[in-house]
């Protein structure tokens, strides 16, 4: 009983470990603190201490892993939902402003960098963008940038 208490609190770390680098939004977390109350159970009940100490060490050992595994779930799926800050993506939604434009593409500057962009709608039936106006980025694929044209109320006074 002691081997299989030591082989179920130790699976049960591990689950824990790969939660931390695996995002499961705690259910891998979750069962590894199961398992490794199972394993604290095992250990205390053959140790001969009874159901006086293993009750309350397995109960505490399973509410201290399900409550972590629970904050940092919440925190997982919470961080999800939030725009990237990090890398091109971030440039997502942000200003551009013209340096050239021929046709449907050009280059833009936009975080300290130029980037080839192209025309993602809103100039069909206008000129091409001019040189030194603002553009929004769309999207990204690979090195170029689509843009559009900006809104009547995207304009900051």
């Amino acid at each position: 009983m002691i081997a299989l208490g030591l082989f179920a609190l130790a699976v049960g770390i591990l689950l824990i470990v790969v939660e931390a680098h695996t995002p499961t939004a705690g259910i891998l977390g979750a069962a590894g603190a199961l398992l490794s109350a199972a394993g604290v159970w095992m250990l205390f009940a053959a140790d001969g201490a009874g159901s006086v100490i293993a009750v309350p060490v397995t109960v505490g050992v399973a509410v201290v892993g399900l409550g972590v595994m629970t904050l940092a779930g919440r925190k997982a799926l919470v961080a999800r939902r939030l725009p990237v800050h990090s890398g091109p993506e971030s440039l997502i939604g942000t200003n551009a402003v013209v340096r050239n434009w021929t046709g449907s593409h050009g280059q833009v500057e936009t975080a300290g960098g130029l980037w080839r962009a192209k025309v993602e709608f809103g100039y069909e039936q206008d000129p091409e963008p001019s040189e030194g106006e603002s553009v929004v980025v769309e999207r990204i694929r690979g090195l170029t940038l689509s843009v559009r044209r900006r809104e009547p109320w995207e304009w900051s006074p």
